[in-house]
């Protein structure tokens, strides 16, 4: 133990050599706080509260309830996305390894000649080969005097609370997801039925207009006309069916079924959708209920506990290694009495030359940082847009909403009108055209404004999280 001090000089000495040579980097940048973005005045607008965890339960739509049931249990991206997080377990799970004694047995029998001129005397040495057998229990405990295990397991745990974070967010995407082809669903089925009913009225003007020419009432050219229009009636209508069609494969993909299930779909039964309301201190609050923000905050996290890991690559490691166990010359003198080995002591890494590989370790996990942050800020400030983008959307469909249903009053009456003075002779047919055209239009534009009032609701919903909180499922220990 006399040459203890000197290892012990040494070691101070390559350790302070070892801080000496870390860079200087300058300033670290420090994550925004929602707080300090304005956004008060974008989200003054009714008080509501935060979204359930089933929030599409208020569209009162028990075919969609059965819907999200089977996207949650079936869908590939959330079975990938549970595999990331049991991934990061894993990896947490290793690194929390890395702070326990390692204890390892060994066993080996060789059957080798000796040398007779080698250290020991050759009167001592058997002739011929012999069974060289030797069997320890092997004991390695690294004592992380400067934090690199304790920093990568915080930095594993951290990113484990990322890809939690990461699963709650595709929950989210695909439960929006199907919601919005749901919703477009029914909106392409009432566009179908607006498309019916124009197919036919085409069918019953081109009638009416063929009866007046045989009454010398029209002429060839209004005949044409409302011909033309019947297919493009058809034509659109052909449209929309595709459309439809399209719609029901998407649901199923969302699903992770065939196509053939979207087939089975009933029709939408959506209640007229009520705009919901934001919750209080929204602008603060906004952090911890956002999965991708939460995430983008975990590996800011996870990346300031690498660049200590880094940071203490420039120190010795220092390790506890020993080992008891038995070794003979001859298999069957290896439990005999005086066959016992032992040994046990501190083993010193000592990084002198490293080519430079330390520092670059170490300016790369500073960057990494600086990404993880300028990336998190994104996120926030993505965030806020968002939600203060479906809040002024919200507030502005009450307006259309009121000044839609006065239109559609008036290009109804208008359309009677219209329509009676063409059958009693007093208009021509394109008065009747361009009044039906109005009607259509607004009947569509009506269908669109109230599923506008969904889709806006899910875009809230996505904003505000879908039900997220920040704190982590699974409890993970680190050890100060």
């Amino acid at each position: 133990m006399r040459h203890a001090p000197a290892l012990g000089l040494l070691a101070l000495s390559l350790a302070l050599a070892g801080c000496a040579a870390i860079p200087h980097l300058g300033p670290t940048p420090v994550p925004k706080a929602g707080e300090t973005l304005a956004s008060e005045q974008s989200f003054a607008a009714a008080q509501g509260d935060w979204p359930s965890d089933a929030w599409w339960r208020s569209f009162a739509d028990p075919q969609l309830d059965a819907l999200m049931g089977e996207a949650l249990a079936d869908a590939p991206s959330m079975a990938q996305a549970q595999a990331r997080l049991r991934a990061a377990l894993a990896r947490s799970d290793a690194d929390r390894a890395a702070l326990l004694p390692s204890v390892t047995g060994n066993g080996s029998v060789n059957h080798e000649k000796l040398s007779y001129n080698g250290i020991i005397p050759s009167t001592a040495v058997p002739h011929g080969t012999n069974d060289l057998a030797q069997t320890t229990l092997d004991f390695s405990w690294e004592l992380d005097f400067w934090g690199k295990n304790r920093s990568a397991l915080r930095a594993a745990v951290s990113d484990t609370w990322a890809a939690d974070a990461d699963a709650a967010g595709a929950r989210l995407l695909l439960t929006t997801s199907v919601a919005e082809a749901y919703v477009q669903f029914a909106y392409l089925l009432d566009v179908h039925d607006v498309a019916t009913a124009t197919l036919h009225n085409r069918e019953e003007a081109a009638r009416l207009t063929q009866q007046r020419l045989g009454q010398g009432l029209d002429s060839q050219l209004s005949v044409e006309e409302a011909a033309a229009r019947v297919s493009l009636a058809r034509a659109r209508l052909a449209e929309v069916d595709e459309r439809v069609a399209l719609t029901r494969n998407a649901i199923a993909a969302l699903l992770g079924k065939g196509p053939d299930r979207g087939l089975s779909l009933a029709r939408p039964t959506l209640p007229a959708q009520q705009a919901p309301g934001l919750p209080a201190n929204l602008g603060a609050d906004l952090l911890g209920h956002k999965p991708e923000v939460m995430a983008a905050r975990w590996r800011v996290e996870a990346a300031a506990k690498r660049i200590g890991v880094a940071r203490a690559a420039f120190y010795p490691d220092v390790n506890l290694v020993g080992f008891i166990g038995f070794q003979s010359l001859g298999l069957n003198r290896l439990t005999d009495a005086g066959s016992g080995i032992s040994g046990i002591g501190p083993a010193i890494h000592l990084p002198i030359f490293e080519g430079g590989r330390l520092r670059a370790n170490y300016r790369g996990a500073r960057a990494d940082y600086d990404l993880a942050v300028a990336t998190y800020d994104e996120a926030l400030t993505q965030a806020l847009h968002e939600t203060a983008d479906a809040a002024r959307s919200l507030d502005a469909l009450k307006d259309r909403q009121v000044a839609l249903d006065e239109a559609q009053t008036r290009s109804e009456k208008a359309y009677r009108l219209a329509k009676a003075r063409y059958e009693g002779g007093l208009s021509d047919y394109q008065s009747v055209l361009t009044a039906e055209d109005l009607l259509l239009q607004t009947q569509v534009d009506a269908t669109a404004i109230h599923m506008r009032a969904y889709a806006l609701s899910i875009a809230l919903t996505k904003a505000l999280g879908g039900g997220f909180n920040s704190h982590p499922t699974f409890q993970a220990q680190v050890t100060p």
